[in-house]
């Protein structure tokens, strides 16, 4: 039987057979429309915009995000979009090198690189399409919504943008990911909490046309108190400056074409490069009071904005929604409706510690005054010259150390709430990355030196939990065995033999032996059913 067909001439999901609405499909909602879909919740998403958003924005995501679009069936279809992310300096105004920001070398953790540039509006679109794979998945364009209900039975009136027709959608959940903006935390009269950031900067994307234009190889970050500057070389010819808008100056006059000419002329002469879009935008530090009323949401930009030196801002989204996804997905089938309560603990104390960071790297580059600024290079110098100016990317934020892990009093153990790595397995299907060699949901990992005893694998079978074991060499009787030593080595380095991992893939918590396991495995059962917090 043919789908139904809404007042907008697109294919709509029956009245009240709608598990969850996503309002807003840039790529935070589009992709969690994707987990959702293919998780198996019946999902319907809207965005009031016709095409994707064309102004510059997000340019950088990392290997949790890649991780993610793995996990929805879509690394192949945005690989086009993405390019290779440079370690990023930051270099005093005379050049001076201060401080320098890498990403840890092959073999990567989570089998893909920690970080890479990207183009949205490509990799938007490749979700757009992907998202055209799951039969139930319904997506609407050029649809706003103009009024939200009962948000612990949500109702949601949407119009037509172009005919001003009107429909009511009545899912079990709302989830708003309709930007800094959001019609759905302002309808909520949710309240956004300044962290005390809020610096204006003009963005500049170029098309580069002489290949032999003399551009840093490297990401910069210039230190200068006479203009802060950034510089990100992106995906193919594509290089994005960032110009702090000075006190006096106006975002309407510094983003006119000869103005932009100007301020890119130290770098390229006339011709070497096509001013391809710009914008000019204030780089905010906020977080929502409340990131759930009732069986309404609010996931990225719509509940957190962060200022952008360290590319976290849809990085963090797109982590709101894996986050998020699974545990609706474990409510809409029958599970505790508790769990849904741990995405604000787990993420809102988190994207705090993050934009706390991202401030910090902020203001050092956004210092204006010039004896501030001396300062501050001197104690940097220092600090190169002391070998500790070079730092991983990845180790400047911490783990997810409240909600759904084992923590108690915010105190985890070694591994508990970090990503678990994903080595290169090879097994009965070939050589393949571990998510794809084994099925999603709770898994328990255990290292090739210790073996699940029948009372762990009884128990794993009564909470869902599937087990693997991941062995080092081919002698091992295991499916599963790594190359490149990663998880293994990850185990030895947190005192561990085995870890338990989240659908995802946050580790719930590691066990130094197999008892440890099953204690852990206990833990699990006992907040996922509620009678433990």
């Amino acid at each position: 039987m043919a789908n139904p067909q809404d007042q907008f001439g697109n294919s709509l999901i029956p009245d009240g057979k709608c598990d969850v609405v996503v309002v807003g499909l840039g790529p935070v909602g589009i992709t969690l429309c994707n987990l959702l879909a293919s998780q198996g919740v019946v999902v319907e998403g809207f965005d009031a915009a016709d095409e994707v958003h064309a102004l510059p924005r997000a340019i950088g995501f990392d290997h949790e995000v890649m991780r993610v679009f793995q996990q929805i069936g879509a690394s192949t279809a945005v690989s086009p979009a993405l390019g290779e992310y440079r370690p990023s300096e930051y270099r005093s105004a005379d050049g001076v090198l201060l401080r320098r920001l890498e990403s840890p070398p092959e073999p990567h953790p989570l089998a893909w690189p920690p970080y890479q540039t990207f183009l949205q509006p490509r990799l938007e679109e490749a979700l757009r399409v992907n998202a055209r794979r799951f039969s139930n998945l319904r997506t609407h364009t050029g649809v706003e919504i103009v009024k939200l209900e009962h948000p612990a039975e949500p109702r949601v009136t949407l119009r037509n943008r172009a005919t001003g027709a009107l429909i009511e959608r009545r899912p079990r959940f709302v989830v708003g990911c309709d930007g800094a903006n959001s019609f759905i935390r302002r309808g909520l009269g949710v309240e956004l909490e300044d962290l005390d950031f809020d610096e204006p900067w003009l963005v500049v994307d170029l098309i580069l046309e002489d290949e032999n234009a003399r551009l840093p190889e490297t990401n910069i970050q210039f230190c200068d108190p006479a203009r802060p500057r950034t510089y990100v070389r992106g995906p193919g010819r594509l290089r994005r400056w960032e110009f702090m808008v000075m006190p006096g100056e106006s975002p309407a006059e510094i983003n006119r074409p000869e103005r932009i000419q100007e301020l890119l002329s130290p770098w390229l002469r006339p011709g070497q490069g096509r001013v391809w879009r710009s914008a000019t935008y204030n780089f905010h530090a906020l977080v929502a009071r409340q990131w759930r009323l009732g069986r309404v949401f609010l996931a990225g930009d719509a509940c957190h904005m962060t200022p952008p030196f360290l590319a976290q801002g849809m990085t963090q989204g797109i982590k709101d929604a894996a986050n998020l996804a699974w545990k609706l997905a474990h409510v809409i089938d029958g599970g505790a409706e508790h769990v849904l309560d741990t995405y604000e603990a787990e993420r809102k104390p988190f994207v705090r510690d993050v934009i706390e960071v991202t401030k910090r790297l902020g203001q050092i580059i956004c210092e204006l005054e010039p004896e501030k600024a001396r300062a501050r290079d001197a104690e940097m110098i220092a600090t190169m010259a002391a070998g500790k100016g070079i730092q991983i990317r990845q180790n400047l934020f911490p783990p997810i150390r409240h909600g759904l892990v084992d923590a108690t009093d915010g105190s985890v153990n070694p591994g508990t709430g970090e990503p678990c790595p994903q080595p290169w397995v090879e097994g009965p299907a070939g050589r393949l990355r571990l998510d794809d060699a084994i099925p999603g949901g709770f898994r328990l990992l255990i290292a090739q030196a210790a073996d699940a005893s029948p009372d762990l694998l009884r128990l794993a079978r009564k909470t869902g939990v599937a087990v693997h074991q991941i062995a080092q060499d081919h002698c091992h009787p295991s499916q599963l065995v790594e190359q490149h030593g990663v998880f293994a080595a990850w185990l030895a380095e947190k005192g561990a033999v085995a870890a338990l991992v989240r659908p995802d893939h946050l580790v719930f918590g590691t066990a130094a032996t197999i008892d440890d396991a099953k204690r852990l495995l206990e833990k699990l059962d006992a907040r996922l059913c509620g009678t433990c917090h």
